[in-house]
């Protein structure tokens, strides 16, 4: 809620980092207008988006709650830690009009992409833990994209109903993995119009993982389990 405007959203683009139940810590400069406007009313949005996040069919979250700033010693201490745990080169944190900040969430709203909205209740928020291959799956998916592609295309060809053939999907880049499967980012061929009629020439598709994984190893194995099945089917 603006203070130079009331009754009028303010927006504005901020760093943050999660603390151990998924609220958002903040360190602004008393100088800010979206300070400001906290102070005054400090009900608030945050709409975090995923690191490839190019429009609406990629996934995105939207916190809603109160943020207050922290005065009490150990708790800006430890929002300390973790900020800079997220933010290693954040200098300005130092800085004597800069004062920390954290969010209470209360509503939850969760766009994984088209058709793929939901909301998730504070409760379950708060008692969910991070994806566990998040933390090396952008490694994982350089390292496909960089040396392995075609192996990526294989995939898709094989497990995505009417790609397979033809030549028709010309580059595969594997944009996030996770616990449960591969997000990947088609380019088709630009000059076959027939077999998807009205399909952009980009365009991203979801690879589940046979089952669920956990550990950089078991990521490897689903891979070369997925790959295999592909290529037998190309040798059928």
């Amino acid at each position: 809620n603006s203070k130079s405007m009331p009754g009028y959203p303010g927006g504005s683009v901020v760093g943050f980092a999660p603390d151990e139940e998924g609220r958002p810590i903040f360190v602004f400069s008393g100088m800010s207008s979206h300070t400001v406007d906290i102070l005054a009313d400090p009900r608030c949005s945050v709409t975090i988006a995923d690191k490839n996040f190019k429009g609406a069919a990629d996934g995105r979250v939207n916190l809603m709650g109160t943020c207050n700033r922290l005065k009490d010693p150990e708790e800006i201490a430890k929002a300390k830690e973790i900020y800079l745990q997220k933010h290693p080169g954040a200098f300005w944190v130092e800085f004597g009009d800069f004062f920390w900040y954290r969010m209470e969430v209360e509503a939850i709203r969760f766009v994984g992409g088209f058709a793929r909205a939901g909301t998730v209740t504070p409760k379950e928020y708060k008692e969910a833990s991070p994806d566990p291959i998040m933390a090396f799956g952008q490694a994982i998916a350089q390292h496909m994209n960089e040396d392995h592609m075609s192996a990526t295309i294989a995939m898709v060809e094989h497990y995505i109903p009417g790609l397979s053939g033809d030549n028709y999907v010309k580059e595969a880049v594997i944009n996030r993995v996770d616990s449960l499967g591969m997000d990947v980012k088609i380019t088709r061929d630009k000059d076959n119009e027939d077999r998807l009629p009205g399909q952009p020439q980009q365009f991203k598709v979801r690879l589940p993982f046979p089952t669920p994984v956990t550990e950089r190893k078991d990521v490897k194995v689903a891979i070369m389990e997925m790959t295999n099945a592909a290529s037998e089917t190309q040798k059928s």
